[in-house]
């Protein structure tokens, strides 16, 4: 679901509807292939325009005429300072998207001039919003006096990614993957995907949770696939691993296929400022892919209680490597509870409220 981007001069020639808002993007990172972006931009603004709005990138080498207002999706750069300055001169009001905490992971990381970055530029906001109540209430007390609105990531677009033509290095990839996992015939293959954050989130603890996967292998053999961006974190921890790993460099179209050829998702999340905000993204792609899940409990995955192991790594993989036919109902309900709670209309229509209220429609 990638956004379509009218330009200027169509909109200005569009019959006005008060009804309809038309509204400027700023993200950093624009390129589909980073989750945000497809989550949190484009699909937001694909569904949007469905529903008669206008949607456009802006980067404020301009004045933003005609815009109702203007999304700014977690970005702090010297590209988003000008987009704020000329909002404000232009009394376009600014919502600011957060999906991740930007603010702990600088305290985190002992970087004042990155912190004082992000709070300054969420002061400017006329709201800000992000993807649970958890981290929401964390910038609520960091950047207190900005109002907030939550609005769930929308659920990955397996349908998009499985229609993505494969380039000939990403078809080499997956023939590696399946004679690596077909070497291993007996197992159960497990995937860990994902981005790192150094000691705050990623491989980090996938390596604090090996310890649960060797202890599974001592009586069913087990895999892990890494599908990531992280290729020197891999090799300087996979040493370290005493199960058989292998590694997938991540891409959009490579994605699904490489995914779908394993039977569970592990998601070790260490609990700290900055992942405790993390949404129900990860688990959710996993069940739309068809993969059983185990996690650890984070506020956003114990609704998924029901559903999936959560903090119970030894059963939880015992299930799916025993019964994973018995399995399937409890994951089909678990796919049917996210599309009903995180699909595209109710999406849709939080960000439409939260749209109103920035542009001062209530």
């Amino acid at each position: 679901m990638i956004a379509h981007s009218v330009t200027r001069e169509e909109w200005r020639d569009q019959p006005f509807d008060e009804s309809r808002m038309r509204i400027g993007w700023y993200t950093q990172r624009p390129n589909p292939k980073h989750a945000s972006a497809r989550l949190r931009v484009h699909g937001p603004m694909a569904l949007l325009e469905a529903r008669g709005h206008e949607c456009v990138f802006y980067d404020g080498t301009r004045a933003p005429d005609g815009l109702d207002c203007i999304v700014i999706s977690k970005s702090f750069t010297g590209t988003a300072e000008r987009v704020l300055d000329r909002a404000e001169a232009a009394g376009v009001p600014v919502l600011y998207d957060m999906c991740d905490n930007l603010v702990a992971k600088a305290r985190a990381e002992g970087d004042d001039r990155a912190e004082r970055r992000v709070i300054a530029g969420l002061q400017r906001a006329a709201l800000m919003t992000a993807p649970t109540p958890d981290l929401l209430e964390k910038l609520r007390e960091q950047v207190p006096g900005v109002p907030g609105q939550v609005i769930p990531d929308l659920l990955e677009n397996t349908q998009y990614l499985a229609g993505l033509r494969l380039s000939l290095l990403e078809r080499w990839r997956l023939r590696r993957l399946r004679g690596f996992l077909s070497r291993h015939s007996g197992a159960l293959h497990c995937v860990w995907f994902g981005n790192s954050s150094g000691a705050q989130a990623g491989l980090v603890h996938v390596r604090e949770r090996m310890p649960e996967l060797e202890a599974f292998a001592k009586h069913h053999p087990i895999t892990l696939t890494i599908i990531s961006n992280t290729w020197l974190a891999y090799r300087r921890m996979a040493p370290e691993f005493g199960i058989p790993t292998h590694y997938v460099s991540w891409s959009l179209a490579g994605f699904l296929p490489s995914l779908r050829a394993h039977r569970v998702a592990i998601i070790p999340v260490g609990r700290n400022s900055f992942t405790l905000g993390k949404s129900i993204n990860r688990p959710a792609t996993a069940l739309r892919a068809g993969l059983g899940v185990v996690a650890d409990a984070l506020p956003s995955y114990q609704e998924l209680g029901d559903f999936i192991p959560i903090d119970d790594w030894q059963d939880g993989l015992a299930r799916y490597a025993s019964n994973w036919r018995e399995e399937q109902d409890r994951l089909a309900k678990g796919l049917a509870y996210i599309d009903t709670h995180y699909g595209d209309a109710h999406v849709a229509d939080l960000w439409e409220q939260a749209l109103r209220k920035t542009c001062g429609g209530g």
